[in-house]
């Protein structure tokens, strides 16, 4: 970025200050603006493209006016650096800057070549934010709740109402139904959406040090600021942002206590201080369990049940939601064909039915593994058409189930149209039955039948929907 193109605006109640750190940037070539009080520096901010801060801490007999200034600042645009000037520097002061966020602290009288060093590492560091923040906007892409099925549209509808509140969400559903695309999803269209997204994953969590791991240690209270930052627990790293508590019935009973007051109170103090910390956090937690069971044997608190659950979800497996399997085969191909650099994959009707019969045990999860072991495999070829014969070992006990009643024209072209019809009728319906798991709902919906037509047809034809397996 051109010098010329980065605007700096300097903010301090002294003129003299305002004009020697003015004069000294515009040397270099960067465009400035100075203001002489945080009222006037917020009315810039807003109606001026800024790209770096530069501010006392101590204005208008106002100690801590460049520390509203940045926490203001913070919220307002998370990308603009902050360095903090003072004429009364000491440790404490640099620390109390770097705690609300402040790039860095430059004590007054300063020399020009460490003024020039600090902005430039700024600079720097917001040039690279923003690539961060530009690969990231490209991953959020991919985070989407794929599918048109009814269960999933009624699921979208709950999110868009939770997810701009600050409502603590439990989402429960088996293993790999997607629970923690759902977090992320929630995360990600809330007003937290630029602060982290970060992971408690309570079952690969060490009981020795859960708590550490959560709420930070101490060991030394006059650490440096490095040292200090290094001690940060999963709470004050998300904060302002999500924390997310991956299989919370994991979490040993005795640290769900202290989660509880942390939760409620939204402060702690890390192991070793006996200083408290304040922090902004929203809690979404996860399980593949049955809470009820869970708190009745005790693995599960029920106190802290009742403040996580404020707002439930219940993620489907995926073979209650199959009509959208078209649609996640489709979106998870694409996305993996770019990964792998493959050839996108095109799958027969009949391989579809089979994928669409299958059990899915791992659900969300096995479906990307097999989609991406058939990239592996047949992303190479010309002829890309994935048939039956194509697919892995685990599907072959399935296949058997849509071809035992699949009915061969050339066997009856004996029979009149009618006779031949009403065969055809049946197996089509059979296998369209066992297709959708004997649900008549979802296979009126693909045959295009009202129900009470397809009850009509069932029963002409002597089909037995409880025979269907």
């Amino acid at each position: 970025m051109l010098k010329n193109k980065i605007s700096i605006l300097i903010v301090d109640d002294e003129i003299d200050i305002c004009d020697t750190v003015s004069a000294i940037l515009s040397d270099e070539g960067y465009k400035t603006i100075t203001a002489f009080n945080s009222i006037d520096a917020v009315n810039i901010i807003k109606n001026n493209d800024i790209t770096l801060i530069i501010t006392d801490i101590w204005m208008n007999n106002n100690v801590n006016a460049g520390l509203d200034l940045l926490t203001w600042c913070q919220n307002y645009n998370i990308l603009i650096p902050v360095i903090m000037m003072s004429g009364h520097g000491s440790v404490e002061t640099a620390m109390n800057a770097a705690k609300n966020g402040a790039f860095d602290f430059i004590e007054k009288p300063f020399k020009t070549d460490k003024l020039l060093f600090l902005v430039d590492k700024a600079l720097n560091e917001r040039n690279l934010k923003i690539k961060v923040f530009d690969f990231e906007s490209k991953e959020n892409q991919k985070i989407d709740l794929i599918g048109k099925s009814v269960v999933i549209k009624n699921i979208k509808l709950l999110l868009k109402k939770i997810s701009n509140t600050n409502s603590r969400v439990l989402i429960t559903g088996p293993s790999g139904s997607g629970k923690e695309l759902c977090a992320k999803f929630i995360h990600k269209k809330s007003n937290r959406k630029n602060y982290p997204f970060i992971v408690a994953s309570c079952a690969t969590l060490s009981p020795e040090r859960v708590e550490q791991v959560l709420f930070g240690w101490d060991d030394h209270p006059l650490n440096t600021l490095e040292n200090n930052q290094s001690n940060l627990g999963l709470f004050e790293q998300a904060n302002h942002g999500t924390l997310y508590f991956d299989e919370i019935c994991d979490l040993p009973i005795e640290t769900q206590g202290k989660l509880v007051q942390a939760i409620q109170e939204q402060s702690f103090y890390r192991i070793g201080s006996n200083k408290k910390i304040f922090v902004d956090v929203r809690i979404i937690s996860a399980s593949n369990k049955n809470l009820n069971d869970s708190i009745n044997k005790g693995n599960l608190r029920e106190d802290l049940f009742y403040r996580l659950s404020v707002a439930p979800i219940e993620m489907p497996s995926l073979n209650n939601r199959i009509e959208d399997i078209p649609y996640l085969i489709e979106y998870f191909i694409i996305s993996l064909s770019k990964d792998l650099g493959k050839n996108i994959l095109n799958f027969s009707p009949d391989t579809l039915a089979i994928f669409q019969t299958y059990d899915w045990p791992g659900n969300l999860r096995q479906l990307k593994n097999i989609l991406e072991w058939l990239l592996i495999m047949y992303g190479d070829n010309v002829d890309n058409l994935i048939t039956p014969s194509n697919l892995p070992s685990e599907f072959f006990n399935y296949k058997k189930n849509l071809k035992q009643d699949n009915y061969n024209l050339s066997d009856d072209l004996d029979l009149q149209l009618k006779d031949a019809r009403k065969i055809f009728e049946a197996n089509y319906l059979k296998s369209q039955l066992i297709r959708f798991k004997g649900n008549i709902s979802r296979t009126s919906d693909f045959v295009g039948m009202d129900r009470s037509a397809l009850h009509r047809k069932l029963k002409e034809l002597n089909i037995d929907v409880n025979d269907i397996s």
